[in-house]
């Protein structure tokens, strides 16, 4: 939760500031009134300033921000909150969700980062977003594993390197992982983003 204390010649001027600090409506946030201010003598001496506090929920901010997505682009899905410590999950479901995936996760992973780049806008602390839509990580995870150890064998048979196509970070992880363990072969990832990817190199 981001919280600013802003203040002004009265309360509605002090939350008008933290407003525009913040970039967002009044709805958006939650005000507490610290000092409602005062005016001095004649309007000039002895007066005292207002003074709130206007605190906003980055996960509440990355939510709507996907419900505004999905209402955008007309697809029929439910999107579900899973929070644990530093970590937000966001889960699609419904008759559209194969849209909200795209080719080999493309729209998703896009998705994803725009979701990241919005919360991280109102938090000070480091918050991880994850979107997932119909188990799509889970079977994605499944058939790198599988992709790694097969191109792992076939590596060690040629005794070549293996380039696999280019892939985000969390692709990377999953080979690198589903291979850590290996005798045979080592990986490590080439280029730069977005085009960055894994390399499978037997061990000489």
């Amino acid at each position: 939760m981001k919280k600013i204390t802003s203040s002004g010649r009265n309360v509605e001027e002090a939350i008008e500031k933290a407003l525009a600090q913040l970039n967002v409506s009044k709805e958006q946030v939650e005000i507490t009134v610290i000092e409602e201010g005062k005016r001095g003598f004649l309007g000039i001496f002895g007066g005292k300033q207002a003074i709130v506090e206007v605190s906003i929920d980055p996960i509440k901010q990355a939510e709507t921000f996907l419900q505004n997505v999905v209402a955008n682009m007309g697809v029929d899905v439910k999107i579900e909150r899973r929070i644990e410590q530093d970590h937000v999950q966001f889960l699609f479901s419904g008759t559209d969700v194969s849209l909200l995936i795209g080719k080999r996760g493309q729209t998703l992973n896009a998705l994803q980062f725009l979701t990241q780049v919005v919360l991280n806008r109102y938090t000070d602390r480091p918050i991880h977003v994850v979107l997932d839509a119909g188990d799509y990580r889970k079977r994605r995870e499944e058939t790198l594993t599988r992709l790694a150890r097969n191109l792992a064998k076939k590596a060690i048979q040629s005794g070549e390197d293996i380039s696999l196509e280019p892939m985000v970070s969390w692709e990377r992880k999953i080979v690198h992982s589903a291979l850590a363990g290996h005798e045979q072969v080592r990986t490590f990832s080439v280029g730069v983003e977005p085009n960055r990817y894994v390399v499978i190199s037997p061990i000489r």
